[in-house]
């Protein structure tokens, strides 16, 4: 299987992946590091796929807060996850490099796991599936 930058339903299958190994680390580990940047990971190409589809040149990037400033230009109720935004970025980061206090690290996780699931099902129901040729 070849997979193509310019196909949001690419974007959609590598983040659903890591959104089901982030997933299986909280049930199955609580919160962890690598849960966490996997969260972000999938936050960031769920958004790119809506923005790929929308015509948006691919910019690279694991700012969320840039992807949704570029998404609201699209639909402004993305402008509600700006937070979910900053705090999926600091924490990607956070755990990235050494350096950071990790004292309450993902002690939000749970609320910005249900946050990322409202701005993915607004994704999904923006972009649909493509439908199979006949």
């Amino acid at each position: 299987m070849r997979t193509s930058e310019d196909d949001p339903q690419d974007w959609f299958l590598l983040a659903a992946d890591r959104l089901r190994i982030a997933d299986l680390a909280r049930q199955h580990q609580g919160v962890t590091f690598s849960g966490v940047e996997l969260l972000q990971e999938a936050v960031e190409r769920y958004l790119k796929g809506y923005l790929i589809a929308q015509g948006w040149q691919l910019e690279r990037t694991h700012d969320l807060g840039r992807l949704i400033e570029a998404a609201t230009h699209y639909g402004t109720s993305f402008s509600d996850y700006a937070v979910l935004a900053e705090k999926l970025t600091d924490l990607y980061w956070d755990q990235h490099y050494p350096g950071a206090d990790l004292t309450d690290f993902g002690s939000d996780y749970d609320e910005l796991r249900q946050q990322a699931g409202e701005m993915i099902a607004l994704i999904l129901a923006s972009v649909p599936p493509e439908k199979p040729p006949e």
